[in-house]
């Protein structure tokens, strides 16, 4: 529906463009119907009324009406160069349909336009909500860092985390679009983001690079969530556990979309002690996420480092 907006509404062309656009239709129509009528050699018309229809829908009624016109004025022509049939009761009777054609034309382009005009209204309307709410979780995260500063270093870290996850789920609405009434999320750049701003805020004493590598795919605006801030969390602890005294590293963080979703976050720090993954308040958020994704998690031992890995089924935009 989107694709027929700019075809039906936002064309600007003078009306004299329109009627000769309208009367070069027509005459195709007219010179496929004659050529049909010396191919048979029985006069009919109805090659005749698309080209109406067509006039109409596109243009106005005005155009409708004056394809209408030239069409009976190529039945006319068609009805006296031949001898078959009544004249006057077939060139009637095509009129009467010609004019119907291009009201029913001009109805359903009414129908269109509001149609349309009501979607694009919707569309404006989901940014500015999005972009507001973007805004208000912004300001909240920007009060609980406030209020960390002045509280106690164990409490001010715990309120810098959930600041940080107020922002991955704020960064959500920088990059919504929606695309056939889904809400979608751009991964590549969304990923990145993410990343960018969990070193900006922990600021790793060692020398630690991060790296992204994303499919660049569309996510469901909910799974997107959920993956941003499981990435967070594993991100967060990456930096905060596997680069002891300043030592130097990497983390790298991978998406990619095949039959399910995969996500591994990997670093070449220090690595994990005990069998099971880290735990602690993150870990639990991230084992939650992953019970609400339907996916699984799962930790590696690597020389040096540790990897998790997330996979996950794709769900459609509006999967609850």
């Amino acid at each position: 529906m989107n694709k027929l907006y700019p075809l039906l509404l936002e064309h600007r062309l003078p009306v004299p463009l329109r009627y000769c656009i309208a009367a070069a239709i027509m005459m195709v129509c007219a010179i496929l119907q004659m050529a049909l009528q010396t191919l048979t050699g029985f006069p009919n018309y109805f090659l005749l009324l698309p080209g109406i229809f067509l006039s109409g829908l596109i243009f106005n009624r005005g155009t409708g009406l004056a394809a209408a016109a030239f069409g009976a004025g190529v039945s006319i022509y068609i009805s006296y160069r031949s001898e078959i049939g009544s004249p006057l009761a077939e060139n009637s009777l095509f009129i009467m349909t010609a004019v119907g054609t291009a009201l029913v034309a001009e109805f359903l382009r009414a129908e269109m336009k509001r149609v349309m005009q009501a979607d694009k209204t919707k569309s404006v309307l989901l940014q500015e909500m999005a972009h507001r709410t973007k805004n208000n979780l912004a300001v909240l995260s920007a009060m609980i860092r406030l209020q960390a500063r002045s509280s106690e270093p164990a409490v001010a870290s715990a309120l810098e985390a959930t600041a940080r996850r107020i922002h991955v789920t704020a960064q959500v609405y920088d990059h919504l679009s929606h695309k056939q009434d889904s809400r979608l999320v751009g991964m590549r750049y969304f990923l990145s983001g993410v990343v960018e701003k969990i070193f900006q805020s922990l600021a790793p004493e060692g020398p630690i690079a991060f790296e992204v590598v994303s499919d660049d795919v569309d996510l469901p605006h909910n799974q997107a969530l959920a993956i941003g801030i499981i990435t967070n969390e594993l991100v967060t602890n990456a930096l905060k556990y596997a680069f002891p005294d300043s030592r130097p590293g990497q983390v790298t963080v991978e998406l990619s979309l095949k039959k399910d979703i995969e996500l591994t976050v990997a670093d070449n720090g220090v690595g994990h002690n005990g069998d099971e993954g880290p735990s602690g308040l993150g870990s639990r958020i991230v084992m939650l996420l992953t019970q609400q994704l339907g996916g699984r998690l799962s930790y590696a031992k690597l020389q040096p480092g540790l990897s998790a890995q997330l996979r996950a089924p794709l769900r459609s935009s509006h999967d609850r």
